[in-house]
């Protein structure tokens, strides 16, 4: 092996280990690891929030200034107790129903449109439900509730985004991929 005019034997070794992930024929980009973590904690407190008109009914029609859970169910008769619930339940069942359809028509959930990454199969086509949801979303639902499985599968899910495709468990199950969405 003849060695080049700039070759340095003492330099670090050195190789674009990301190239061939980044792009495939300039169809997609990555999304970046931090970009899915923003959009899932952002995914998650809207979920959360919609919880929040529900137990806001609840507080208001117990009339407490101090809000004691103990006392707040005392306090509420059977029917006043199962209307916020119940709009507690309708809230989130509404939020989560809308979230699935985005990602299924678009391959987007609300945050993911925000930060401008989208979900798409291995080849590039839309997700769609079977995809988006079932494999994706309710089968890593359905394991985390095995017992001992579920602790692993929490685990293991968000670690594998550090492998080189930066594919969680869930993007392996459904054979899905999280790129920049291109721009409209």
């Amino acid at each position: 092996m003849q060695p080049h005019e700039n070759y340095n034997p003492y330099a670090p070794p050195s190789a674009d280990v990301d190239q061939g992930l980044q792009t495939q024929g300039d169809d997609y980009v990555l999304a970046e690891r931090g970009t899915r973590l923003g959009a899932a904690l952002i995914d998650g407190l809207l979920f959360a929030a919609s919880f929040l008109p529900g137990a806001v009914l609840l507080i208001a029609l117990a009339g407490l200034d101090n809000i004691d859970p103990g006392r707040l169910v005392r306090h509420l008769d059977d029917g006043l107790l199962i209307v916020g619930v119940l709009m507690m339940t309708v809230m989130v069942l509404a939020f989560q129903i809308y979230q699935w359809y985005l990602i299924s028509t678009t391959g987007q959930s609300l945050a993911k449109r925000w930060l401008g990454i989208k979900i798409v199969r291995l080849d590039g086509s839309d997700v769609g439900f079977v995809n988006g949801v079932i494999l994706r979303n309710w089968v890593i639902s359905a394991m985390g509730q095995i017992p001992f499985v579920g602790m692993f599968v929490g685990l293991v899910n968000p670690l594998m985004i550090f492998g080189e495709e930066r594919r969680c468990l869930h993007d392996q199950i459904a054979s899905t991929r999280v790129i920049v969405a291109p721009s409209a």
